[in-house]
């Protein structure tokens, strides 16, 4: 008679169980368990939402302006390698 559980062998040699199939449950279900994770969530307040956003704008400044220096002493340099510069 055959085994009513599939079995696996580890690195060992020794039969493991095979895992169990996730339980599966319909689109309303779903739904309801999105509601419940979603109720769960501590959500910003608009200021924290502004202030974030303001910051994320000044860092890309920032960014914007390392960048654009690293760039432009890099240039400067090639161009006093290739002796572009007089």
């Amino acid at each position: 008679m055959a085994e009513a559980t599939k079995k696996t062998a580890d690195s060992a040699g020794k039969d493991l169980p095979a895992a169990v199939p996730a339980r599966r449950g319909g689109i309303v279900q779903f739904f309801r368990d999105v509601r419940r994770e979603g109720s769960k969530v501590t959500w910003p307040t608009w200021k924290e939402t502004y202030l974030t956003t303001i910051m994320v704008f000044i860092m890309v400044g920032l960014t914007m302006v390392f960048f654009f220096v690293v760039d432009w002493l890099l240039s400067m340099g090639e161009r006093f390698l290739i002796g572009s510069i007089r």
